[in-house]
């Protein structure tokens, strides 16, 4: 497995869990990935071989390909859009079969810049250049994974394409992943929790706004930022004036280990995910944190995306918003507040990991049997 970024920061969730699950069915896994130094690790069974980045355009990518090349591997699988580049050269020199595990809508992702003062810039051509790029890479490739539906519909004309959702660990992430110190620390309070770390794309403006609606309705309200930090790098001073103004209503968790977040759900009130429609990616996007909110039983408010709006409606678990309007933002938490013990019944998510491991499974079976 080739990786387009560091592996281990912040740790690749998607990466590991197709990894582990593949190791644990006979699969000798290696992982090679950019990283601070050139190491091998280990790491629940997987070798890790880790190859120093250099600020020098190219020099990771030739070395990761001088890795990959050397490993006299069966299969290369590449994740995301760099490594789906480097299959030129490992169909090339290998006529190895490759898989592409496509994570994103990557040309409007790059594509789109939201500027420090919230302002959404699009850079006009590069969207086409970078849809060319990737059906070029395409050519090399034997079978696609991807996240998300509309991935799927798009790319299945051109490879054989799969949908393999990002749905957590239940060992990880469920209803009884309870703690004596996290719910201390959220006593008495309303939480609000957001996972990860959140800015201007993910709705960190207008989210801010309503969180000072209900703390003038509410004065428990404690707002959750977990496993990540908010985003105060000066593209809009409200940011600032929020943390100064409203310190006693704020946790910032900062960094936690993936496998320590779960606590920090099952005991808040309302989980945030407020993506804005900023670009094509955010439309059809269903995040991590959404399918891990829901297996820790903790009601939604989230964008009235597509696909979010579709899980949200399908499963009873929350309540669709737009993520534009403070006010409406403020009113569903409230009525979600007002309604814990309906939502909370509501919301029994059987979406875990389990559920994508066979058709993982049956896709390199597949592969390495022809």
């Amino acid at each position: 497995m080739i990786c387009d970024r560091d592996f281990f920061k912040p740790f690749d969730q998607r990466v590991w869990k197709e990894a582990i699950t593949l190791h644990n069915a006979g699969y000798d896994i290696h992982i090679i990935t950019p990283h601070s130094n050139n190491s091998i690790k280990e790491i629940d069974g997987l070798v890790v071989h880790c190859i120093s980045k250099s600020d020098i355009p190219g020099v990771t990518a030739l070395k990761i390909l001088n890795c990959a090349l050397k490993g006299n591997y069966d299969l290369f699988h590449c994740h995301e859009l760099d490594p789906l580049l480097y299959s030129v050269v490992l169909k090339l020199l290998t006529g190895r079969k490759i898989i592409w595990d496509c994570h994103e809508d990557y040309p409007s992702l790059i594509s789109t810049k939201i500027r420090q003062n919230g302002k959404v810039v699009t850079k006009l051509g590069f969207e086409w250049i970078i849809s060319l790029i990737i059906r070029l890479g395409l050519l090399n490739t034997s079978t696609i994974i991807t996240v998300v539906p509309p991935l799927v519909k798009r790319y299945k004309q051109i490879k054989p394409t799969f949908l393999i959702p990002n749905f957590p660990k239940s060992d990880l992430f469920n209803r009884e992943y309870y703690s004596n110190d996290v719910k201390n620390l959220y006593l008495n309070k309303k939480v609000i929790v957001y996972q990860g770390g959140i800015k201007a794309g993910r709705g960190l403006g207008k989210l801010l706004l309503a969180i000072e609606i209900l703390i003038k309705k509410i004065p428990n309200i404690l707002f959750v930022v977990v496993g990540g930090e908010i985003e105060d790098s000066g593209w809009n001073s409200q940011v600032k004036t929020f943390l100064n103004k409203n310190k006693n209503n704020l946790l910032i968790t900062g960094w936690i280990e993936h496998a320590n977040v779960a606590p920090y759900l099952v005991h808040a009130d309302v989980g945030v995910v407020l993506n804005r429609a900023t670009h094509y990616n955010n439309l059809i996007g269903l995040p991590n944190k959404l399918y891990e909110y829901m297996a820790c039983g903790l009601p939604i408010v989230a964008s009235n995306m597509p696909q979010m709006t579709k899980l949200i409606k399908k499963h009873k678990c929350g309540i669709s918003v737009n993520p534009e309007n403070e006010m409406h933002i403020a009113e569903a938490i409230l009525k979600i507040l007002s309604n814990q013990k309906i939502y909370n019944e509501k919301n029994k998510s059987e979406l875990n990991w389990k559920m994508c491991e066979k058709s993982l499974k049956k896709i390199y079976l597949d592969l390495l049997k022809k």
